[in-house]
């Protein structure tokens, strides 16, 4: 069990500027430059670590680095799948006035431009909690031999990717559930995913086949359009439990209306028929289209597993990742993370910006 409460934190630290706008875009995230300016009276310097391990760091700090503590700022939020609070902020203030902040496999030491040598030391220090490179997995494409279909692996790496910094509030319940079902095996499934462009889902993809362990394997829709070929069933057979991801799969989902669509009936029977219960294979499936296009027979209760909209990101969490980013600019309407990442690049797409208002500009 962490331990949160330490007697030997002195708590004369007080902020020095009571008005000073600490807060990240009204929310509940602290600008760790605003902290440390709203204590201090003057802008820091910055060393950074990127992918650590800050579960460990943490310990570490507060076992070895005890008696030098001052102060501390945390932000917890309940975790459903490990059942305990996990730290989201964490602030450490030292007795020499440097600050620690870590945030979601970074760290960040500011401190006073004269403390160059002590926050060296301290980035030297940390570096032994830095992750490992980016681990890769294999997904699977289908390929056409001389013996029939087969695939090919091509490496995935994991993207870096934060589920509350990157989606709206409502997507993490929606993860939980389809990260629980998607482990399951032997275990039939349909996940239909949609929304504009740039709002992550591919990237989410990603970040999902690197939680599980199944083979997954790619379907191209030109491939989709062939679902009820002989010989693609043949191949479906060879690879059960697997995770089959279809993107762009309007052509395979649309609505039949009074035509029939051997390839949509082929994709019911996967999700909820006897072949279905039979090769336990998961599909998930993304497209652009209005979902009153869909088949309503794709959307009934017990062959649909999970359908999210993927949507540009509320203004509030627009803010906030553009400050975590460290752009000084806020603005007044939603942004695709694909837009927010990509702002410095110049293309014909201009965002209503202004700038922040506070310290730093």
């Amino acid at each position: 069990m962490e331990n949160t409460t330490k007697t030997s934190v002195t708590e004369d630290l007080i902020l020095k500027h009571d008005a000073f706008d600490i807060y990240t875009g009204g929310g509940h995230y602290i600008n760790q430059f605003r902290l440390f300016h709203a204590y201090f009276g003057i802008i820091p310097n910055l060393k950074t670590i990127d992918s650590i391990i800050d579960s460990k760091l943490r310990d570490f700090i507060n076992k070895e680095m005890e008696n030098e503590i001052q102060k501390e700022h945390y932000s917890q939020s309940y975790e459903y799948d490990t059942k305990k609070n996990d730290y989201s902020d964490y602030f450490i203030i030292l007795k020499n006035n440097i600050v620690i902040n870590l945030f979601h496999q970074n760290v960040y030491i500011l401190f006073n431009p004269k403390q160059e040598k002590e926050a060296q030391e301290l980035q030297n220090l940390f570096l032994r909690f830095q992750i490992k490179p980016t681990r890769t997995k294999e997904i699977s494409l289908i390929v056409n031999s001389k013996n029939g279909l087969k695939t090919k692996d091509i490496v995935i790496k994991k993207p870096k990717l934060n589920i509350d910094l990157n989606y709206n509030d409502d997507f993490n319940r929606v993860h939980l559930s389809i990260l629980k079902n998607i482990k399951k095996a032997h275990t039939q499934g349909l996940y239909l995913f949609h929304g504009l462009p740039g709002t992550g889902k591919s990237t989410y993809i990603k970040h999902l086949i690197h939680l599980q362990n199944k083979k997954v394997i790619f379907l191209s829709p030109n491939m989709a359009g062939n679902l009820d070929s002989m010989e693609l069933t043949n191949f479906l057979l060879d690879n059960q439990n697997c995770i089959l991801v279809i993107e762009d799969a309007e052509e395979l989902i649309l609505s039949r209306d009074n035509n029939h669509n051997s390839k949509l009936s082929f994709l019911l029977n996967l999700t909820d028929g006897l072949l279905g219960n039979s090769l336990g294979i998961q599909i998930i499936a993304t497209f652009n289209t209005d979902l009153k296009n869909i088949d309503k027979a794709l959307l009934r209760k017990g062959r649909l597993t999970a359908i999210y909209e993927f949507k540009l990101l509320s203004i509030l969490k627009t803010n906030i990742l553009l400050e975590k980013l460290g752009r000084e600019i806020e603005v007044s309407q939603p942004m695709s993370v694909a837009d927010i990442y990509n702002l410095e690049v110049d293309t014909n797409y201009c965002p209503k910006l202004r700038k922040a208002v506070g310290f730093g500009n």
